[in-house]
């Protein structure tokens, strides 16, 4: 995204104005592409050999882990009229 922005600005500046803006950004932009080119293919090879995926699984992803909602050391209560109870006796 930003060395698309960059690409643009650089030619719409050589376009209209040309001077330090044709000179500074549009080189920018094109190192920017280049190396965002680099990066995708080394982060594409990354994966293939430590042997991960390459896209997404076409099926839902592994649940996350969860933890059981009683607790051990929970009492139960849910309602505010029984936790205030509750709260009255440990006092």
């Amino acid at each position: 995204m930003i060395a698309a922005v960059l690409l643009i600005l650089g030619i719409v500046g050589g376009a209209l104005t040309g001077g330090i803006f044709t000179i500074v950004i549009l080189p920018l932009g094109v190192i920017v592409l280049i190396v965002a080119f680099v990066m995708a293919m080394w982060s594409r090879t990354a994966v293939s050999d430590t042997g991960g995926e390459k896209s997404m699984p076409a099926g839902d992803p592994r649940p996350l882990p969860h933890t059981d909602r009683a607790q051990p050391g929970s009492s139960g209560t849910s309602s505010p009229e029984e936790l205030v109870d509750a709260r009255r006796q440990a006092q």
